[in-house]
Order: C-alpha cells, then structure tokens, then sequence
C-alpha cells in the first residue's frame, strides 16, 4: 500500500453537460452537477494499492462544459479569497507520503516548500502559460504530466524529466525534446472527457511503483479510456 499526496487548489465545480453546444445560441443540458475537481478527481481511481491524502491550499471556482459531442471541456475559473496553508502544515502533511503530486502547478500561489520535500514529486499543468517560468520545478520532478495540445509549449524546453504528453489519440513522453516512447489510441466520440487528465496521472502514478514509464503511461491511457466509458455508460443508466 503506497500513500499518495496530492497539492493544489480545492476546485469547487459546476459541470454542464451538453450533447452538443452552438456559441451564440440558447442550448439544452442533460444535466448539471456540483462537486469537488482538481485534485479530488484522484479519488475516482478506486485503487486497493494506493492511498490518497487530498491537501489544498486556495479555493477556486470552476465553470466547466462539457461538450459530448466533441468530447471536450472548456472551462472557466476564478479565486476565491481564502488563505492558504502555511509551508510548515503542508510540509508535515506531505512528508509522510509516499508520493507528491502537485496538481495544475501553473495554478498554485507558493510551493517554495518544495525544497523541504524528500519525497518524489509528478506536476501537471492546466493553462497555455509559457512554461520557462516553471523550469525549475520541472527539473525537480520525477514526471510531468501534459496535454498534448500544448506540446508546443515545449519547443524551447530541453530537460532530462521525462514529459508525458496524451490526449485522445494516444500518448508520448519526451525527454530532451525528443520521442522516446509513444502509443496510439482510438479516439472515442460522445464522451464526458473532465477529470480525464486527473485519472490518467493517477493511474500513471499507481503503475509506476510496480512497472517501467513505458507501460505504466499504456496501462494509464487504456485505463482511462475503459473509465470514461464506463462513466458515460452509468450516466446513461440513471
């Protein structure tokens, strides 16, 4: 049983879910749904191996729509005023882990506490920042985890930390700007996509401890990929 830390923003969401959405035009929802994202969406990984330590720090409330359609998000966020935790309450919280992951790093006020960490570290990203700005944090890390639509951010970024790039037709990782592993995967319509990038590094993280970056970023897009099914389908049912 491994212990899994998880820092960044609690994401309060509201999730519209539409069949399909015209801008500029009054549209229909299947539903609307409220619950906790960012880095709640790990709880989702029903692991036995695995034990999640949720530790926010800022409150952010997120607008989310879900165009089934097309199988894609959009988003819109803003923060609420809230105080964040001191370095010493989350240092103690996460020293005791197995594991950090610091979700939507380009999202988080402070982690100056990550030089006190002595524990591996994975970060992801969730905005089109330019991301020279987070180099250092970058280097610091085991993995970092990214769209692939934003591998352009990348071009001018030569590092030896394995970046694992996936959307829906597959995956690579790169490290020092070049492909060292890739896989490709059948696009899947008609499917709520939020929380997929989550579930894929939770996932990620779960295989690593027992399996190679190789196969446990395979399992993670396969397996991600049964979940998004498995959750339309259950939606479907109710």
């Amino acid at each position: 049983m491994y212990n899994v830390a998880l820092f960044g923003k609690k994401y309060e969401d509201t999730i519209i879910t539409t069949n399909s959405m015209l801008e500029g035009e009054t549209n229909s929802c299947n539903f609307i749904q409220k619950k906790l994202g960012g880095v709640y969406n790990f709880l989702d990984n029903k692991s036995k191996n695995i034990t999640y330590c949720p530790i926010t720090s800022g409150v952010k409330k997120a607008y989310i729509i879900n165009n089934k359609e097309k199988s894609k998000r959009t988003s819109f966020v803003f923060d609420k005023n809230e105080n964040d935790l001191l370095d010493s309450d989350i240092i103690s919280k996460i020293n005791v882990a197995d594991w950090l992951h610091m979700c939507y790093i380009d999202d988080i006020n402070n982690y100056n506490f990550i030089n006190k960490i002595n524990i591996p570290i994975s970060i992801d990203f969730c905005t089109a920042k330019p991301r020279k700005k987070y180099l250092d944090i970058m280097n610091k890390s085991r993995f970092v985890f990214d769209s692939r639509e934003r591998k352009n951010l990348y071009d001018d970024i030569e590092i030896s930390t394995p970046i694992i790039f996936h959307d829906e037709y597959g995956l690579e990782i790169c490290v020092r700007n070049k492909v060292v592993y890739s896989e490709k995967n059948n696009p899947i319509s008609n499917l709520e996509v939020n929380g997929a990038g989550d579930m894929f590094a939770a996932i990620f993280i779960e295989n690593n401890f027992y399996h190679s970056a190789n196969q446990s970023a395979k399992t993670a897009m396969l397996e991600t990929t049964k979940y998004l099914i498995n959750r339309n389908n259950n939606e479907q049912e109710v």
